[in-house]
């Protein structure tokens, strides 16, 4: 993935355009917005500064923020300004989380979190994995939550 993202391949918008329109109608079920731009953001660096975030105590506050931007407003999670808007909307420290990030310090983080996900070969995002073993793939209703949950005796 360049830095900058991505126009979405042609041979994908179908089933994108499908899935965005899904997304809408659960989005808008909860009171929520949500834009498609057509574009895959690179999520890099985005990555990295939730890692930051969760090591500041603020990861669930970053987490919608940069959700917020990316699915509300249908921003670039992979620009600076951006990120930099989020780490401020979740109460941090906008400049000390890009010091960490160009920095590399929470690269190693993130390498060791993808090579898991290789091990458990997740392929697609969002994947919910469950006792490690038991995948729920994609947004998906609370009810295939609890189906999940209750088949597996949790």
């Amino acid at each position: 993935m360049p830095p900058e993202g991505m126009e979405l391949p042609p041979e994908y918008q179908n089933e994108a355009d499908d899935t965005h329109t899904r997304l809408r109608k659960m989005a808008a079920g909860g009171g929520l917005k949500m834009v498609s731009t057509g574009r895959i953001p690179n999520s890099r660096l985005a990555l990295e500064a939730t890692e930051y975030a969760y090591a500041q105590g603020r990861g669930d506050e970053f987490h919608r923020a940069i959700f917020g931007k990316l699915y509300g407003e249908g921003r670039d999670i992979g620009s600076w300004e951006v990120l930099r808007s989020a780490a401020s909307e979740a109460g941090l420290d906008a400049g000390e989380l890009e010091k960490a990030i160009t920095g590399g310090e929470y690269s190693a983080i993130l390498d060791r979190k993808l090579d898991r996900a290789v091990e458990l070969a997740i392929k697609a995002v969002p994947t919910y994995v469950i006792n490690d073993s038991y995948r729920i793939v994609g947004a998906q209703p609370y009810a295939v939550f609890e189906e999940a949950i209750a088949g597996l005796g949790l």
